[in-house]
């Protein structure tokens, strides 16, 4: 049983021997890579209990008992785990912390975001902690209110970059524009006039290639504060600000640029006509302007009319290869990137999708790239695409053109039946509670037959005992015939030799009650029903949560 072997890792980690915490660690992490597992709660409530505990001494990085606990209880979003983690999280190390923020934040629950502004605020002023900026960005109360707490902290090297991150989510928003303007419009210029500086001494040698094979990192970091701070300049605005955005507007890096430009059109400052073609163009920033015109519902200032589809497909898939990750030194950086053919196709859901066949070239060899697929619904030159962007850096001369498409159908479908055949969650119904009340009557008859030294007749208990065991050994039987599982884009009901399924994209609502869970599909029509016990909801409901979130029509999930 998982129970067991949890139990033995949590002595494991607690040994003196780094050699057998490493071993018990690596097991642990074993189990989390299991889909569809389930732990009993008392066994959870013991993980999180023991990460709030001491460990002996760290002899390396990895050797992090309390945080790897915690990242394995989070996998199990149950209020039991909730209130433990909440119970018990003075005690645990700081990347546990960092976990056991994250996974709360998905709560959204307004009690629990009370609790979260303390600690968050807490770990600010006495340590050095990594904010979750991309999950506080959906919640701007909880950011302004640890804003209002910790503002003093966009003076700290540590803090001052995260700071202004969460002043522009909050401003992004909508909910406070302009917060705290006279403060921040006066650190933004002086924290922006010395990162300007460190780009200074990039921008007369900028070359995108130079960005992704020699700065790399050392760069990177520098736009990334750039845009940081001009992208602020929108809610921070003054004369000075003009100026500096004037200036912006010129530099020779087409994302800092073309983020300079947006602020300009966003305060309608006036700026060359040219300017847009020229960021549009670039390989670059050509999706980004396309994309910030298309959020900020001026898609009718996009420069270019016709053939936007092919013109973004390069950009995309330069960013993709550039973002290959590294293998062994070799540094990517696509050039001459070309369109050679197109496959007209449909995605799982019937809807009609375009795929690019490209080629680029790396150190002189030639490559296949694939981008798409765009959904030909919304138009013939639409530029919403499903992304299956991907290169496996196949040479373009090893093979025909009609070869590579062959391929890349097989591909496809090699793909699609391993998704259709995995298994993302499985659960059968336990023992009933009828059924552990008989074992537990029968451990007390026993327990009260032993005490008594077995004094009268055993036909009874023998009886009873044989009758029960055989009613609970018939139970077990039936419900390893029961389960509901999550295969590929099917949610499926077994219950015996009769399978019931729907498919993911047709659930329309997720509701339950004490006894039962229904699934109603986009007709409302009540598609499955099944016991409430076949499954633990609050697991289930992520799940199925987790695979439909992609979708346009998301069902609506009862909490």
């Amino acid at each position: 049983m998982i129970e067991l072997a949890l139990r033995k890792i949590l002595k494991q980690v607690k040994n003196a021997n780094p050699k057998t915490r490493y071993e018990a660690l690596g097991k642990l992490y074993e189990y989390k890579q299991q889909d569809g597992l389930e732990v009993q709660i008392d066994v959870l409530k013991e993980l999180i209990k023991t990460a709030a505990s001491p460990f002996p001494e760290r002899v390396d990085h990895w050797d992090n008992p309390s945080f790897y606990l915690i990242d394995f209880v989070c996998d199990f979003p149950m209020p039991e785990v909730v209130e433990g983690l909440i119970k018990h999280f003075d005690g645990f190390d700081v990347d546990a912390k960092e976990r056991a923020i994250e996974f709360l934040l998905l709560t959204e629950d307004e009690e629990i975001f009370y609790f979260l502004e303390d600690k968050i605020v807490e770990l600010i002023n006495t340590v050095e902690y990594s904010l979750p900026i991309g999950q506080l960005t959906s919640f701007p109360m909880l950011t302004k209110g640890i804003l209002d707490a910790a503002l003093d902290k966009v003076h700290s090297d540590y803090y001052e970059y995260m700071i202004y991150a969460l002043i522009l989510s909050l401003n992004s928003s909508g909910m406070e524009q302009g917060y705290k303007k006279e403060f921040v419009l006066s650190t933004l210029r002086t924290d922006y006039e010395s990162v300007k500086q460190e780009y200074l001494t990039f921008n007369a040698d900028y070359s995108t290639k130079y960005v992704y094979t020699a700065w790399k990192d050392s760069y990177l970091t520098v736009r990334n504060k750039m845009r940081l701070f001009i992208g602020l300049m929108e809610y921070y605005f003054s004369q000075e600000i003009a100026e500096e955005l004037n200036e912006a507007i010129h530099f020779n890096d087409p994302i800092i640029k073309t983020e300079a430009l947006l602020v300009c059109i966003a305060k309608r400052l006036s700026y060359p006509e040219s300017l847009l073609l020229e960021c549009a163009e670039h390989i670059e920033s050509a999706e980004m302007v396309y994309w910030e015109l298309v959020d900020k519902n001026l898609e009718h200032l996009y420069p270019i009319a016709e053939g936007k589809q092919l013109h973004l497909s390069k950009t995309r898939l330069f960013h993709t290869i550039i973002n290959t990750p590294e293998d062994d030194d070799v540094i990517r950086y696509p050039e001459d990137i070309q369109v050679v053919d197109q496959i007209e196709s449909e995605n799982k859901y019937g809807q009609p999708i375009r795929y690019y066949l490209m080629t680029f070239k790396e150190h002189q060899t030639e490559y296949v790239g694939w981008v798409g697929g765009y959904a030909l619904e919304e138009g013939d030159d639409a530029a919403h695409l499903w992304d299956g962007t991907y290169s496996d850096f196949v040479e373009f001369d090893s093979a025909s053109i009609e070869k590579h498409k062959r391929d890349f159908f097989e591909k496809r479908k090699e793909e699609e039946l391993e998704h259709g055949n995995s298994i993302y969650f499985e659960s059968s119904p336990k023992l009933s509670k009828g059924a552990w009340f008989f074992v537990a009557l029968l451990i007390a008859h026993w327990f009260k037959q032993i005490l008594s030294g077995f004094n009268g007749s055993m036909l009874f208990s023998l009886f009873f005992t044989i009758v029960g065991g055989g009613l609970c050994l018939y139970e077990l039987t039936q419900n390893k015939k029961r389960k509901i599982t999550i295969i590929g884009d099917q949610l499926i009901k077994q219950d015996g030799s009769k399978q019931n399924s729907i498919f993911l994209h047709d659930i329309k609502k997720v509701e339950y009650n004490k006894k039962h869970i229904f699934i109603y599909n986009n007709m409302q029509e009540l598609a499955l029903k099944f016991p409430h016990r076949w499954v633990r909801y609050e697991i289930f409901s992520y799940f199925i949560n987790e695979h439909t979130e992609h979708l346009k029509d998301r069902p609506f999930i009862q909490s």
